[in-house]
């Protein structure tokens, strides 16, 4: 009996074991398409909202020239230098008179009560609007304003400024960051499609694999609803809110789906 119990357990440790059944791994690719996606949202909702803060502040600064009243040099003399120095895009002359009416318009109540009836010390002014490539040089367009005649003082906002420098610099970056990532995305897809397959295997490929670009798909889809999700309440903290393009939303839950397939293959081609 002390034999057989040998022999029976000897048998049982040489059994091969018992198969285990492969994972699909859909929830990988799910999670993997999910993230990307999340991380693009963001970004793109970034851009957006960059671009809409350059737009507004760009549309705020002027540089407000002031003439000087005891010069005789003509205003349209004057008008034609400022518009010719370099980074200027529009000098707008506002007289004295219109000056006094937007203040009237603005500030009604304290006109009224500074102001003594038919006075008017408002000055001739100009309002520069500035090209977007010049405004981190303010001070080399201050210094050539200042040398023509006729000009007694220059006013505008350096924080302003430097605030319109930031958000163009920022929206480009984030610009740059996701044309690179989207590029390397497209070499990954690139490389997948290409290898090891023919036209005839690629479509194979896409029927029976199609639970895998599905599940890329549906994290990808699900990125934008939860990006909208958290975003969304800004729109009650800040009157700027833009939400992007939709067709960006198409493109990223397709990015996720192909993400989805190239796993796959990736997967099939290592094991």
């Amino acid at each position: 009996m002390r034999i057989n119990f040998l022999m029976d357990e000897h048998r049982h440790s040489h059994e091969a074991p018992r198969p285990h059944k492969p994972r699909k791994g859909y929830r990988v690719a799910f999670l993997l398409a999910f993230s990307a996606g999340l991380l693009a949202e963001m970004l793109l909702f970034l851009q957006a909202q960059m671009r809409e803060i350059t737009v507004l502040l760009k549309e705020d600064f002027r540089i407000v020239v002031v003439r000087d009243e005891r010069s005789k040099e003509p205003a349209d003399a004057i008008g034609a230098a400022l518009a010719s120095l370099r980074g200027t895009e529009q000098a707008v002359f506002i007289s004295r008179q219109d000056r006094l009416a937007r203040l009237k318009a603005e500030e009604p109540e304290l006109v009224a009560s500074v102001l003594p009836p038919g006075s008017n010390p408002m000055p001739d002014t100009w309002e520069v609007l500035m090209k977007e490539e010049s405004l981190g040089d303010l001070n080399a367009w201050t210094d050539a304003a200042w040398r023509i005649p006729g000009v007694s003082d220059i006013k505008y906002k350096p924080l302003e400024a430097y605030a319109i420098m930031h958000s163009v610099f920022y929206g480009h970056l984030i610009t740059l960051g996701l044309a690179l990532a989207f590029l390397a995305f497209m070499i990954m897809a690139a490389m997948t499609l290409t290898h090891g397959h023919t036209p005839a295997t690629l479509a194979a490929s896409l029927g029976a694999d199609r639970n895998w670009f599905f599940a890329g798909g549906g994290g990808g889809l699900s990125s934008a609803l939860a990006a909208y999700a958290v975003v969304y309440p800004v729109k009650y903290l800040s009157p700027v809110w833009v939400w992007p393009n939709p067709l960006w939303q198409v493109a990223v839950t397709a990015a996720g789906a192909m993400l989805g397939w190239s796993l796959c293959q990736w997967k099939n081609d290592k094991y």
